[in-house]
């Protein structure tokens, strides 16, 4: 099909077939999402314009391929990976989800979108006397916009989930490959406290705070500024049936502990990078001796228990519940999500 560029019309004028395809059918038709729009114009041609409304994008046809109008700052473009991502498509974007360590090399540099999740930390163990507060849910960076500043290798590490004997989640790291000029980090969650050793500990979210038939207690951690929230309080009373605190998650502190039941952990926070709503870094519930044991938090955070707490859910971030009278759960492992294009 010609160009029709720009035509004056007079009154009375014949418009023959050409005319009418050249200068009166070329509008920006509008589709709800990039299937609609393959469906409804099965043979588009070059230079041919659809909006998408989902994404609230522009994209033309450049003769073999739907591409975005990029009126701001272009989209990143990936060469090639390492370390087995998952792959997979969202209309025009391509998503790419490690689990495990790896790297990404861009051909291009520009604006790209990423989840980064720390992994979650643990609910350390506890005796008999003793009820252990849940892990704080990882630490996390999510939906967010950033810009690949040059091409090269970018690093990926996904951070561990701590130890049920009580450890913090690792970070998860995103960074250039030989260069410290450039990083994204989802720090490790904290690990929940029994009553005397140790304390909860400070991460992403805090873990939550644990106590003793002996009356003594903690306090929740505090989380890292901006990347989660704090883990709940232990109850102030001594006995067998008095709740340790919630580890905090992503989205929401833990609880705090009660009279016959142990806080729940914090809500994570929900993203749809991958084009479906998915959950992550939720904090582990508090442990009991008897009663109710603390839930996990949405987001993969294991429940506490009366003998051992559950564990985080791998690649969430979850924290690990904390016990009533045994170990602690482990932290789930950490998680990063790439998105690249609209």
């Amino acid at each position: 099909m010609a160009a029709g560029g720009y035509k004056e019309f007079v009154a009375g004028e014949t418009l023959d077939q050409d005319e009418i395809n050249d200068y009166l059918m070329q509008g920006i038709l509008v589709f709800a999402d990039a299937t609609a729009r393959d469906a409804a114009l099965t043979s588009p041609v070059e230079g041919q314009f659809a909006f998408l409304k989902d994404s609230d994008s522009l994209t033309f046809y450049d003769s073999s391929a739907w591409v975005p109008l990029e009126t701001g700052i272009p989209f990143a473009e990936v060469s090639g990976t390492t370390g087995s991502p998952t792959t997979g498509s969202d209309g025009d974007a391509t998503i790419y989800t490690y689990t495990g360590n790896g790297s990404v090399t861009f051909s291009e540099p520009g604006q790209c979108r990423i989840v980064i999740v720390g992994g979650g930390g643990s609910g350390p163990n506890s005796s008999f006397s003793d009820r252990s507060g849940g892990g704080g849910g990882g630490g996390g960076v999510h939906d967010r916009v950033i810009l690949i500043p040059s091409a090269g290798t970018y690093d990926i590490t996904i951070g561990a989930g701590g130890s049920g004997s009580g450890g913090v989640g690792t970070a998860t790291v995103f960074e250039l490959s030989g260069s410290s000029t450039f990083g994204q980090v989802g720090p490790g969650g904290g690990s929940g406290g029994i009553a005397n050793d140790p304390l909860p500990k400070r991460g992403g979210s805090g873990g939550g705070g644990g106590n003793s038939a002996s009356a003594a207690i903690s306090d929740g951690a505090t989380a890292v500024s901006s990347f989660g929230n704090d883990g709940g309080n232990a109850t102030t009373s001594a006995g067998t049936n008095q709740g340790a605190g919630g580890g905090g998650g992503a989205s929401a502190s833990g609880g705090n502990g009660a009279t016959g039941s142990g806080g729940a952990g914090g809500a994570g926070l929900a993203t749809s990078i991958s084009g479906s709503s998915v959950t992550y870094a939720g904090g582990g519930g508090g442990g009991i001796r008897v009663g109710t044991p603390g839930a996990g938090g949405a987001g993969g955070g294991g429940a506490g228990g009366t003998g051992t707490g559950s564990n985080g859910t791998a690649n969430t971030g979850g924290g690990g519940g904390g016990g009533g009278s045994g170990n602690g759960g482990s932290g789930g492992s950490g998680i990063f999500v790439l998105r690249v294009g609209a």
